[in-house]
């Protein structure tokens, strides 16, 4: 099964969303990673031949993701800035 990665959408810094392309089997495959770790196993995801549902259904699984503890580490943080004295 070769696949090419299509888009990669990181949330926080662990986890991430990605869609594949098998052209093989004429198909979509949405990935979604959690600590390095493919969910599902390593065949698993969501396969489609639809490009439209293969993006909607990376996105929900964005969101999905945003909730979990895990991949919600990282998320919002910004360096502080220190202001000068003058």
């Amino acid at each position: 099964m070769a696949l090419k990665k299509i888009s990669d959408t990181p949330v926080g810094t662990r986890c991430a969303v990605r869609i594949y392309r098998n052209a093989e089997f004429d198909e979509y495959v949405v990935k979604t990673v959690v600590n390095g770790k493919v969910q599902g196993g390593k065949d698993g995801g969501y396969f489609t031949s639809d490009k439209a549902d293969a993006r909607g259904t990376a996105a929900h699984e964005v969101e999905k993701l945003r909730q979990r503890p895990a991949c919600a580490a990282g998320l919002g943080r910004r360096r502080k800035r220190h202001s000068r004295r003058r």
